[in-house]
């Protein structure tokens, strides 16, 4: 019975960190990974949203501009072609334009809160990294923490200062990438 007794406890202990670490509980706007962006937006206002895909396409990735509760703009990563929209990725941003000051202070706020929320996670401070991928050739920069869930899964925190050139206002990113998404940004990096 005593073996019973601590094997159950054990049993408990690991399903209750494994739910508390699913990338799925982290919400943006309501939204989580997996869910159908269908949810939450007609199929025309998806068909409509600003299409800031790579090349490849081999993810769309959807902006979103309306009045949300904290975010000014969605991002949101579905596959081409999938009629339910399903959620790969999603990304909140809120825009700091000359403001880069505030925007270092939102997104160390932001870093706090989810360290709190998530303290079994591997966390990693990039610090100011410059940035290369295509959308901004012109050398815009980006300070980033990363939070890695054991599934592969990740939430990224960044305050993105992009170069004149782009045309791309500053801004604060919450973004959560499946693993899937996560690999596929490292081979455009």
């Amino acid at each position: 019975m005593k073996k019973l007794s601590i094997y159950i406890f054990l049993v408990l202990i690991f399903c209750n960190v494994g739910s508390a670490n699913d990338i799925r509980e982290f919400e943006i706007e309501g939204m989580s990974i997996g869910d159908s962006a269908l949810d939450y937006f007609s199929e025309g206002e998806l068909k409509k949203a600003n299409d800031e895909s790579y090349k490849d396409k081999k993810f769309m990735i959807l902006a979103m501009w309306k009045e949300y509760k904290i975010y000014d703009v969605l991002q949101i990563y579905v596959k081409p072609n999938d009629t339910k929209y399903k959620i790969y990725a999603i990304g909140g941003v809120i825009v700091y334009s000359d403001n880069l000051k505030d925007c270092y202070k939102k997104k160390d706020k932001i870093v706090d809160d989810l360290s709190k929320d998530f303290k079994d996670l591997e966390k990693i401070d990039n610090g100011r990294i410059k940035n290369s991928v295509e959308v901004d050739p012109y050398g815009g920069t980006y300070d980033s923490v990363i939070f890695n869930f054991m599934s592969g899964d990740v939430i990224q925190v960044s305050c993105n200062d992009w170069s004149n050139k782009s045309r791309i206002v500053d801004s604060v990113k919450v973004e959560v990438y499946s693993k899937e998404v996560k690999n596929y940004l490292i081979t455009k990096n």
